[in-house]
């Protein structure tokens, strides 16, 4: 199945995705580009190659979980008849009514994010078994994650949003976390698993998660993992020295022509994923549960933390300042008093 998220955070609304899939054939590739062995789990497999964020519409995006077919299928409805629906949940309720009655063994479900020009936002689930939710909630998940990673990304929420986080830094941050679960525990037998990248909506306009670093480090710091991730025209493209691959993820119904990953497009990114020049650098830690995420304002400036020289065919060259691995090898503190149980470490550069 898979792990979608969705919530509203002051005028804006949020999705996050993995983008591992279920598949009846053997993976193409052993390893996603975490380094998570692409495994069978209850006679399937379960392989990273699957973008589950879709912009359907100006200002809307979805999030789906379950049978792929399907829900491409209903993604599609979604996007052609949004125009002409008085509102999202109209539309929702004529997709029940379209495409139902549903088959139980193939279950669908998904999170619709929206917003309007006028500031107007919001936020719906839908599932093949249960149509529209009404509960009117500000934080919906779908898919299969365990019950305790269920359990701590909304806590989470609840304390970023208590302390009155910037909504700039919200995704980056959500998002750092909830990748980690894959880091520290194998989510690919919950059929979980591979990059979790998100986006949001504010004012009518959705903007994917800016570029992002993510550095996999042990206690030594001796031999870092390195992954780039970018979004660019509803499609990710994600880099790793693990896998040393580069991977496009997209879907068809978001796709804006159908030529885009010619040579040109496919240069154009590789040539950002080889600058390093993203605006968040995650560091999460495989021997303690500590994640630090670099907040990167000026990217023509040199960076006061870390410096990136990327040496080809899966080599690179990593420099951090004192101060980062002073933070980075900090260990943790169990102060009993029932938060959070990692570290959670945000720098501004």
């Amino acid at each position: 199945m898979t792990f979608c998220a969705g919530w509203k955070y002051k005028d804006t609304v949020f999705l996050l995705a993995d983008t591992a899939a279920t598949k009846p054939v053997k993976p193409a590739m052993k390893h996603s580009s975490f380094g998570e062995l692409h495994a069978e789990v209850r006679g399937e497999y379960v392989e990273e190659s699957l973008l589950k964020l879709v912009p359907i519409g100006t200002g809307a995006v979805a999030a789906y979980a379950g049978d792929v077919q399907l829900a491409t299928h209903y993604l599609d409805f979604l996007r052609d008849n949004r125009p002409s629906a008085k509102s999202n949940s109209e539309l929702l309720k004529s997709l029940t009514l379209s495409m139902g009655p549903f088959a139980p063994d193939r279950a669908v479900a998904l999170i619709l994010a929206s917003s309007a020009a006028d500031g107007a936002y919001e936020l719906l689930r839908w599932s093949t078994t249960d149509g529209l939710d009404q509960s009117g909630s500000d934080y919906y998940q779908i898919g299969s994650l365990t019950s305790y990673h269920a359990a701590l990304t909304p806590a989470l929420l609840s304390q970023l949003v208590a302390g009155n986080l910037d909504s700039e830094r919200m995704l980056a941050v959500i998002t750092a976390v909830v990748q980690s679960y894959g880091v520290h525990d194998n989510l690919i037998d919950m059929n979980v698993g591979g990059l979790i990248f998100g986006l949001q909506t504010s004012h009518g306009a959705v903007a994917w998660q800016q570029d992002t670093n993510y550095v996999i480090y042990d206690a030594t710091l001796s031999m870092p993992a390195f992954v780039t991730a970018i979004a660019r025209d509803n499609a990710l493209i994600v880099s790793s020295s693990l896998s040393d691959d580069t991977r496009v993820l997209g879907h068809a119904t978001s796709m804006p022509r159908k030529d885009l990953w010619d040579d040109a497009w496919l240069l154009k990114a590789k040539e950002q994923l080889d600058s390093g020049r993203s605006r968040y650098w995650v560091f999460i830690s495989t021997s303690g549960k500590a994640i630090t995420l670099i907040n990167r304002h000026d990217l023509d400036k040199e960076s006061r933390y870390v410096k990136l020289s990327n040496l080809g065919n899966g080599k690179f060259d990593l420099a951090l300042s004192q101060e980062l691995m002073t933070l980075l090898l900090q260990p943790l503190q169990d102060r009993g008093d029932g938060s959070l149980p990692f570290r959670l470490n945000v720098r501004n550069d």
